[in-house]
């Protein structure tokens, strides 16, 4: 393996050149850090012994190395030897102030004030917190919003009598007119080979939320319930006509959930897109797919670094290039969000796969470990999404980075990172492994594993497609 040549070369060059060993993270000699606990990421000559403060550190055989250690309050010495040089770091751990009292009390209003949101893409959100898996839908600029409370840096929004969300200060702007109720005009259906089509024509704009429509199928010998996506629900707030003002309309699933979008046409038309599963070809599932690979990071933005000093960047990339490959040898139509080193924000990620008209986007990432998970052991590959219609993609891929790679299982999660929370395609981001685990890490860099790593993304996606027949 071509890995053997670079641990040798690795050796050498240690050997030779080298009289300490090569300290990664911390970036620097005198840091603070307000953890119980942090980590040594590095590498060393793997011939030789080195101490932590007289603990042995284990060296694996590529000379990376990660060692947790425990932090006192205050100021705490660590002194690194390799027998031949010592480096010695200062990692101060902060006594926790107590933060002056921020009122956190909800405030209600005596009477509810209209806001309108002053721009696109405006999360409403269930709790009144900037971050996790809380966000109800993405609304669009000038739509009239009752406002009757408020929560730190959140205004309280009634959507019903029963029916209440958040929305972030920043994203809405007062407004003197009162809200009315709207009116539900007419309602049209059409349909392509692609996509159905629902219209609903309103006198106005009005609040909306479409969700998922979720339901539990017992697999595994009954031991196991998995969450399956049965269609869609609009609910539009505040119209004339409907009990408590909603008007409630189900789609249901005509195959596999496959993407879908809603947006006002005009002032006036609400329409939302539902993406029908594509009609798949045997024996090359993938043949005619759009796919969009995303590259993780780039330019200033490193990523993680491996014990070797390689940086997440450049591994993603280079797995994307040979994954891309893959892919359009197997038939289908790729487009790639960065095809160098280049910086590229997660707002054009995206763009960029709405604009290619993506059936898939597949996200490349390496991990690596905040300070207080230092003792986490974790290891291996996991992948990522956030709408419950990508995590069966999410599945089929991590069984086959584990089963054809041997990476340990660090499982399915959802989360609310940006470059997934698109609802136009099935999207995933994936953790391939641990650029701050000297086992991962060695791996990663190896040329032979990324051809498997991008050989098991293939066929986790192939395996997607091919439960549909």
């Amino acid at each position: 393996m071509k890995i053997k040549l670079t641990i040798l070369l690795l050796t050498l060059v240690l050997g030779l050149s080298a009289n300490s060993a090569e300290i990664i993270y911390p970036k620097y000699d005198n840091v603070t850090i307000n953890s119980p606990v942090t980590f040594f990421v590095g590498n060393e000559n793997p011939n030789k012994e080195l101490f932590i403060n007289s603990e042995k550190v284990n060296i694996h055989s590529s000379g990376g190395f990660f060692q947790p250690v425990d932090l006192n309050i205050g100021e705490n010495i660590f002194n690194i030897s390799n027998g031949t040089d010592t480096k010695t770091y200062k990692i101060t751990r902060k006594v926790i102030q107590n933060h002056p009292v921020v009122n956190t009390t909800q405030i209600s209003y005596e009477q509810p004030n209209t806001y309108i949101t002053k721009e696109n893409n405006v999360p409403l959100r269930a709790t009144p917190y900037d971050g996790g898996i809380n966000r109800l839908q993405h609304l669009e600029k000038d739509i009239p919003l009752s406002i009757i409370g408020e929560f730190g840096s959140f205004y309280k929004v009634q959507l019903a009598r029963d029916d209440y969300a958040w929305i972030s200060k920043s994203h809405v702007i007062k407004t003197k007119e009162n809200i009315t109720p709207a009116e539900i005009a007419s309602y049209t259906y059409d349909e392509t080979p692609e996509k159905r089509i629902y219209t609903l024509k309103l006198n106005k704009k009005a609040p909306y939320i479409l969700s998922e429509t979720r339901s539990f199928l017992q697999k595994d010998n009954f031991t196991k319930l998995e969450p399956i996506v049965n269609g869609l629900d609009l609910v539009v707030y505040n119209v004339n006509g409907f009990p408590e003002d909603k008007f409630e309309f189900h789609i249901n699933r005509t195959g596999k959930a496959f993407g879908y979008k809603t947006y006002y046409k005009n002032e006036s038309e609400l329409v939302i897109e539902v993406k029908n599963f594509p009609q798949i070809n045997n024996p090359k599932p993938l043949e005619g797919l759009k796919i969009t690979i995303d590259p993780g990071h780039g330019g200033n933005e490193f990523g993680a670094i491996g014990c070797l000093g390689d940086k997440e960047k450049d591994v993603n990339l280079s797995i994307s290039q040979k994954l891309k490959e893959k892919l359009e040898n197997a038939g289908a139509k790729v487009a790639t969000t960065r095809i160098d080193d280049t910086a590229i924000s997660l707002t054009k990620r995206v763009e960029i796969s709405q604009n290619n008209k993506a059936d898939v986007f597949i996200s490349i990432h390496n991990n690596a470990l905040p300070d207080f998970a230092a003792k986490s052991n974790r290891s291996g590959s996991s992948v990522y999404y956030f709408y419950p219609q990508s995590k069966e993609l999410a599945n089929r891929i991590l069984d086959a980075l584990t089963g054809e790679l041997c990476m340990n299982n660090d499982k399915v999660r959802q989360e609310s990172f940006a470059v997934i929370r698109n609802t136009e395609s099935p999207a995933v981001l994936i953790e391939l492994g641990y650029m701050i685990n000297p086992e991962d890490n060695a791996k990663l860099i190896d040329c032979d594993f990324q051809e498997k790593a991008a050989d098991a993304i293939l066929h986790g996606l192939e395996n997607y497609f091919n439960e549909v027949q």
